[in-house]
């Protein structure tokens, strides 16, 4: 059968896939590496169809998954929306502790398809790094370029022992694998925490902390 890469419905995902480099192990989609990163005005996908002017704007996907599922299944859709602003976050489809392997390998698959094709149109796609525990850390990783400016979100992953646990050791092996120049965090990063990381740190804000005055994270 023959597949049209710019119909409608592609059930491939070639117009999102066709000529990415894939990762050997995992054939995760390989981002490249961004040297440099000025984050300002940033803005939840899901609020950027209402907002005119978007040129200084960076949007980001953290936020729940729902509100970007769209983008995956209709992704030339929303291209030039995101082509407006001044640049962005690759996507974050949740990676959750317990979560069944499969699933958090087809999400971070997701995150790097879109965030490399973005990439690769000439638009500045900061890597999220979306992780959970220790076993999810080697396709976690899988594509996720080194000496790069990087993000996480920190959002849920501070509410017990465990989770903030987990993020600290992924963090770790994220520094010894990646070396990362610089992290943006969405959500809340104790200030205690920064002396741990070779890396500069900086918080961004949620869409909540932004509106209301506080970073819930």
């Amino acid at each position: 059968m023959k597949f049209d890469k710019w119909r409608d419905h592609d059930v491939l995902k070639q117009k999102i896939l066709e000529g990415l480099p894939l990762d050997p192990k995992y054939g995760m989609p390989v981002m490249k590496r961004v040297a440099k990163a000025d984050v300002r005005n940033p803005i939840p996908f899901n609020c950027l169809g209402s907002t005119k002017n978007r040129k200084e704007l960076w949007f980001h996907f953290y936020i729940d998954d729902y509100q970007f599922e769209r983008i995956w299944n209709n992704f030339v859709t929303y291209v030039p929306m995101l082509m407006d602003c001044e640049g962005g976050f690759s996507p974050d489809f949740s990676l959750y502790l317990g979560m069944p392997t499969v699933l958090q390998q087809w999400n971070s698959f997701r995150n790097k398809a879109i965030g490399a094709r973005l990439q690769r149109m000439g638009k500045t796609i900061i890597p999220n790094v979306g992780f959970s525990d220790e076993k999810s850390l080697d396709f976690a990783f899988a594509g996720i370029p080194e000496n790069s400016v990087l993000s996480i979100t920190t959002q849920g992953c501070l509410q017990n022992g465990v989770c903030k646990q987990s993020l600290l050791n992924g963090l770790h092996e994220l520094c010894r694998q990646k070396y990362p120049t610089k992290l943006y965090v969405v959500g809340l990063f104790p200030e205690k925490w920064k002396d741990k990381f070779p890396m500069p740190i900086e918080t961004v804000p949620t869409f909540a902390g932004t509106r209301w005055g506080g970073n819930h994270g």
